[in-house]
């Protein structure tokens, strides 16, 4: 929404229009994912071997699968209230942080920290025969120490997350024929997430953000992609944050009306008072001073305010507010309207058609010029009426 002209409005700014905002977050001063894989040799006990090669001599129980059991870990939102340490896995940091001077990726060199962390999980390893009936089992504990090169600043925090486990097995994970192997390779992969934050207070227009490569350490292999992707929740702009006013319009006034009934018709209106629809108000009062036509006073409230059908256009040096909706009567009868305001500080008018529901116009203010009271139109900014000038 938004309009260029609207540049070159001398109106006052309504109060809750875009502007600078200072607010109270958890500012992200570094944000890594990283992928790590260790590999570990699990051991069969001779009771255990005994085990399974004696399954493996049933037929009906052939073939054994050897599977791998991790810990379940929480989603990647929200993090807010997230632990750091889950059931059956840990993500900490060891030893304090040293001051390191790392060259950039793009040139240049820049201050950081280095960092230790210890990833563990606890694995749950079983050897199952072909109906899913465990043979044996084994507990087995597996951990991997890495050093991260962050911005981790005095003041700040280092939130530390492990956001996937995967577990497999290069080979051998199914068991035809005696006799068993006393051994086996396991490769455990930890998906991590680490942000390093502060409590602040900014002043910001904002987007959402990602997070950067782990491209500050030294040598990296080639990385088969096992990690989810960083995936905000979907959005629902049709349903929230509904879309800024153009302009909003406030205030009492009352003038003669020049329509077919005449009287004195008196507007009272508050609509997008804070540059949104949520709140507003309409109500038209009218006072017959010709009861020989066979009208009546009556007063006209809004119930319903229809955002598409809301302009504000410059007119004659000020502007022209436009707005259609739906209300009732204080008998009880339901119609729409159409409100047009013109008018600058010094000099306004308004127009109300009432329509009822076959499309018909029953009752017109005519053009009311305001004697009593006033109206104030104001201008709201919105997003686009901001210009964002890219850096060379």
């Amino acid at each position: 929404m938004g309009h260029k002209p609207h540049k070159n409005r001398t109106s006052p700014t309504a109060a809750n229009s875009l502007q600078d905002e200072c607010i109270r977050v958890q500012k992200v001063y570094d944000w890594v994912t990283d992928q790590l894989s260790v590999r570990k040799t699990i051991h069969f006990t001779d009771e255990q071997i005994a085990l399974i090669e004696a399954a493996m001599e049933d037929p009906t129980r052939r073939p054994l699968r050897i599977v791998c059991n991790v810990p379940e870990t929480p989603p990647l939102f929200p993090l807010s209230g997230s632990d750091q340490e889950g059931e059956g896995f840990l993500c900490e940091q060891i030893g304090d942080k040293r001051d390191v001077n790392v060259a950039l990726p793009g040139g240049g060199l820049a201050d950081a920290q280095l960092v230790d962390l210890l990833f563990t999980a606890d694995l749950q390893v079983l050897v199952v025969d072909r109906n899913g009936v465990v043979v044996t089992e084994v507990d087995c504990s597996t951990s991997i120490l890495e050093s991260f090169v962050l911005c981790f600043p005095d003041g700040t925090d280092l939130f530390c997350r492990i956001t996937k486990i995967v577990c497999r097995i290069p080979s051998g994970t199914v068991l035809l024929n005696c006799p068993s192997p006393t051994s086996f390779d396991l490769e455990v992969i930890f998906c991590v997430d680490i942000q390093v934050e502060a409590e602040v207070k900014l002043e910001v227009l904002a987007k959402f953000c990602s997070p950067r490569d782990n491209d500050l350490t030294a040598g990296i292999d080639d990385i088969i992609d096992e990690c989810p992707p960083i995936e905000f929740p979907a959005q629902c702009p049709d349903i929230f944050p509904r879309p800024n006013c153009d302009c909003s319009l406030t205030g009492e006034a009352s003038g003669r009306t020049t329509g077919e009934d005449e009287g004195t018709a008196t507007l009272l209106a508050n609509i997008c008072g804070d540059c949104s629809l949520n709140g507003s108000t309409l109500k038209l009062n009218f006072h017959d001073t010709d009861s020989s036509d066979g009208g009546h006073d009556f007063t006209f409230t809004a119930t319903r305010f229809e955002q598409d059908t809301l302009h504000c256009n410059e007119c004659e040096g000020g502007l022209k507010f436009v707005i259609e909706g739906s209300g009732v009567t204080d008998s009880g009868k339901l119609l729409d309207f159409k409100l047009a305001v013109v008018g600058d500080r010094h000099e306004q008018a308004f127009e109300m058609h009432l329509i009822n529901r076959r499309g018909k116009t029953v009752f017109n203010t005519g053009t009311v010029e305001v004697h009593e009271g006033a109206l104030e139109i104001e201008d709201c900014i919105n997003f686009d009426d901001v210009k964002f000038k890219k850096q060379s």
